[in-house]
């Protein structure tokens, strides 16, 4: 068995416009879908995020910390979401996340885990305070310079976490190695994932438990791996 992380790019603007009645369906849907996966055996962690318009991207510019609110979007779509799960094959975990509820213009990427990282006692369901998910963002005209660029900021940002607010965290393999699910219709169409060049494209992703985001944003502000990727910062929802 192997580790896949699940992703849910959302259409914002399709949600946002979506009746009450027809988000309240949808979320316990997903909520559903996640009970599924955890009495199969599959589900390891998941969350949801707030919106991206009450996120924060940071990226170090020569001397000077460039922040910036959201709202953020690939291709009109933002981090929505995620699911870690165990499968036996790539295949599997693309079948599995083929099974995830999304709107018509959503879509989903699923990418194998390269490593994943849970300190000891970081349940965040029992811990208190807001739990925030942050998106290590990386952008290069090859995948082996993206690779690079994304063992750099691994090997700065080890060990630089506060003690007793690092809830976890995942480092992704290269996107070629994932597949991407859209929507046509009523079906779902499966692609390999391809490395775009013109995005910045999510090398892994880590759980802090902080007070603010504002006290996020100060403690990654002065961390040197901003000088070669970005950092999405967003609050997950608490059940």
């Amino acid at each position: 068995m192997a580790d896949y992380l699940v992703m849910a790019l959302e259409d914002e603007q399709a949600h946002a416009s979506q009746p009450a009645k027809a988000m309240a369906q949808l979320i316990e849907e997903s909520a559903a879908y996640a009970d599924d996966l955890r009495a199969a055996g599959h589900l390891l962690d998941h969350g949801r995020f707030r919106p991206s318009k009450e996120g924060k991207r940071l990226r170090r510019e020569g001397e000077r910390l460039a922040v910036r609110g959201g709202p953020f979007a690939e291709d009109g779509k933002a981090l929505g979401g995620y699911y870690c799960v165990q499968a036996s094959s790539l295949d599997e975990a693309a079948g599995l996340a083929a099974r995830a509820p999304a709107l018509a213009s959503d879509a989903i990427d699923v990418r194998p885990v390269m490593k994943r990282v849970v300190p000891p006692g970081a349940n965040r369901e029992t811990l208190p305070g807001k739990i925030f998910g942050c998106a290590v963002l990386g952008s290069a005209p090859t995948e082996d310079a993206w690779v690079a660029v994304m063992n750099r900021i691994d090997k700065e940002g080890s060990g630089s976490f506060p003690a007793g607010s690092f809830l976890g965290g995942i480092r992704l393999e290269p996107p070629t190695t994932g597949r991407r699910i859209a929507m046509r219709g009523e079906k779902r169409a499966t692609f390999d994932g391809p490395f775009l060049e013109s995005k910045e494209v999510i090398g892994g992703l880590f759980l802090v438990r902080m007070a603010s985001l504002d006290e996020v944003v100060e403690w990654a502000g002065d961390k040197p791996f901003l000088a070669y990727g970005g950092l999405e910062i967003r609050e997950l929802w608490r059940t």
